[in-house]
């Protein structure tokens, strides 16, 4: 069973050799060359099933961030034509094109709540939503529709499977569920739906990057074939994850974080916490990785030492 017959048999529910894997890195703001080597190079050295693809050169959204409110109530959506658009359709075409389609992948497109976070500063965008709400929404439904040509773009013409969908902002000491209701879940839905309206194999990232639990029920009705939290932040295991997250593929089990297992543990203590992965996880309908991004010196050796327990369960 190759790779791309792995995953499609796990998403389908059918019988696979052994569970699917999954982990991704950031790899940092370099050329559109090192982007594409970089991806590649983790990839073939890890063995991975799945590639998620993380382009940082477009991490934040291009724009003067000590724009005052006026300035952003008079900005206007970048376009499809735009580099920031066409830059990322570019990179996750040329990243296929080196796989030859034998691998599947999945391109990264953050929430316009968590672009907007990561482009001014989290106290800053807080200000924003609070202080000038009207500015704040007018610059959300901008990084919202770009985001939306993005995701059109990758998976019309990239030859991308899906979308990995990272959400932010539902911690539970951030928004009331009104303000969450009203300021963010409007351009976060429409980005999720303009995914799923092109691909029924997208990966919903329900993010506990920051370590506070998260309000997860203000995202379980969003569709994805995939989801992926935090075991550790959330406390919902993966022998939880199917009831929590009923009709979904599960994916995750170790801990993302630099000194943790997968980053400095022994081999025998990886391949015994792989294994526990799947067993908790009823052993079907499971993809194996980690919380979120791992570090980024993290040695794709230790990777292949949980591909090779999943191989011998």
């Amino acid at each position: 069973m190759n790779k791309r017959e792995r995953v499609e048999h796990t998403l389908a529910g059918l019988p696979t050799d052994r569970p699917p894997v999954c982990f991704w890195r950031h790899y940092g703001p370099v050329s559109p060359e090192e982007t594409v080597r970089r991806h590649i190079q983790f990839f073939e050295e890890s063995g991975m099933d799945i590639l998620k693809m993380m382009c940082d050169e477009f991490f934040t959204y291009p724009m003067d961030v000590k724009s005052t409110p006026k300035e952003i109530l008079a900005m206007r959506p970048l376009g499809p034509k735009h580099y920031y658009v066409r830059g990322q359709v570019e990179r996750a075409a040329q990243i296929n094109e080196k796989l030859r389609g034998e691998v599947f992948t999945l391109y990264n497109a953050f929430s316009p709540y968590a672009t907007l976070k990561h482009t001014i500063g989290d106290a800053e965008s807080m200000a924003l939503l609070v202080e000038h709400e009207e500015a704040a929404m007018h610059l959300l439904d901008i990084i919202c529709e770009d985001t939306c040509y993005i995701i059109e773009g990758i998976l019309k013409e990239s030859g991308t499977d899906g979308m990995m969908l990272p959400l932010q902002g539902a911690e539970i000491n951030r928004f009331s569920e009104e303000a969450y209701l009203r300021l963010v879940r409007p351009t976060e839905k429409r980005v999720i739906e303009c995914a799923d309206a092109l691909s029924k194999t997208n990966l919903l990232h329900l993010c506990g990057w920051d370590g506070i639990p998260d309000h997860l029920e203000w995202w379980d009705q969003y569709p994805a074939k995939m989801v992926n939290w935090d075991v550790d932040v959330e406390e919902v295991s993966m022998a939880q994850g199917h009831e929590r997250f009923p009709g979904r593929v599960i994916m995750g089990g170790f801990n993302n974080r630099e000194g943790t297992l997968l980053h400095k543990g022994t081999k025998e203590e990886i391949q015994a916490k792989a294994r526990a992965i799947v067993r908790d996880a009823g052993g079907k309908g499971v993809i194996v990785g980690a919380d979120c991004s791992l570090p980024m010196d993290i040695e794709p050796q230790r990777i292949r030492w949980v591909i090779e327990a999943l191989e011998n369960l």
